[in-house]
């Protein structure tokens, strides 16, 4: 297992070397507040272990392991930052040093629920990218999925994502309950686009469809056209 220490650097050197160029040491110095004597020891360790190589005077360069740690770490990072300020409602000031200590923490689950709840962030509140999350954008999750609020009396499925960005409204959608993964049914909807008597989980919710409409279901095969009145 990787060490934080170990992940720290590697994430330090990722965002130093987004540009092509080797990381200095005396940039991993200023960044990481350590002593640059100290860093040129770790540099050293870490090219011995095949996570950058790392050459005298002009710095280090991750190896395709380190490139994986280091955009791991920091997706990470990012990810929860997003997660902290628009679920949390925690100042953006402060997301930084909280997502610092739980970015070594979190598991691979983990980082897929907190990333499918926000529907796949692309960037972090201070508008920086998330690494690497061109694929999982690409997952299949609108592949037969549709909005709850196109769903007929009788549907059954699997809730996949959720597409909002009002951090309120969403904080709301998840206290009731509307997660990825959680199975839902339809009981019943009333008319002239009244709310949906929804059962998700071991409760029974009246969704207004203004919220409806932002929970997208995956619907359980075979419900077909008679309980999806359009795909998505």
């Amino acid at each position: 297992m990787v060490s934080e220490n170990v992940e720290e650097y590697l994430e330090c050197i990722w965002e130093l070397t987004q540009e092509g160029s080797p990381a200095r040491t005396t940039d991993i110095a200023k960044r990481m507040k350590f002593s640059p004597a100290s860093v040129t020891e770790m540099l050293q360790k870490l090219d011995a272990s095949g996570y950058i190589t790392y050459e005298k005077y002009k710095g280090a360069l991750l190896t395709k392991e380190g490139m994986r740690i280091g955009s791991t770490i920091k997706r990470r990072h990012r990810l929860l930052e997003r997660f902290l300020v628009d679920i949390l409602g925690i100042d953006k000031e402060k997301s930084h040093d909280e997502a610092c200590r739980l970015e070594h923490m979190l598991s691979e689950e983990s980082e897929r629920r907190i990333s499918e709840i926000m529907n796949h962030p692309t960037t972090c509140p201070d508008g920086d990218p998330i690494p690497n999350m061109e694929e999982i954008c690409k997952m299949d999750q609108d592949k037969e999925s549709v909005a709850l609020s196109d769903l007929e009396e009788g549907s059954e499925g699997t809730i996949s994502h959720l597409r909002c960005d009002d951090s309120q409204k969403i904080r709301r959608i998840i206290s009731m309950g509307f997660v990825p993964q959680r199975r839902l049914s339809i009981e019943e909807r009333l008319p002239m686009n009244g709310p949906m008597l929804v059962k998700v989980g071991d409760s029974r919710i009246a969704l207004a469809k203004d919220y409806a409409d932002l929970v997208y279901v995956h619907v359980r095969p075979g419900c077909g056209k008679r309980h999806c009145r359009r795909g998505r």
